[in-house]
């Protein structure tokens, strides 16, 4: 039992550390396209795989816009990344 598990945690952590950088790509990329574009939005958070971004209502469409963009082209797989974005007034509505 003890052999099976070290065998699996062996086995994700490589999975797990891509998965990570991924999102930390991403999230420099969406900073640096907010900034660039001189939007007032912001990034604010990052949860796992979620980033929380506080948008002016006025920008909601391009900020969805972006986090797509960058977030899809964060990095290089043969299967391509798929990417769900939600607006709301909170993070419950979002969802």
């Amino acid at each position: 039992m003890r052999r099976q598990f070290g065998e699996r945690v062996a086995m994700n952590a490589p999975i797990q550390g891509t998965a990570a950088d991924v999102i930390k790509i991403a999230m420099i990329r969406v900073y640096d396209r907010l900034v660039k574009e001189g939007l007032k939005s912001r990034l604010l958070l990052q949860i796992h795989d979620e980033l929380l971004i506080e948008a002016a209502e006025d920008e909601k469409e391009k900020v969805l816009e972006i986090l797509r963009e960058e977030m899809q082209g964060a990095a290089d797989f043969p299967v391509k990344l798929t990417v769900d974005a939600h607006t709301g007034k909170d993070w419950y509505e979002a969802k």
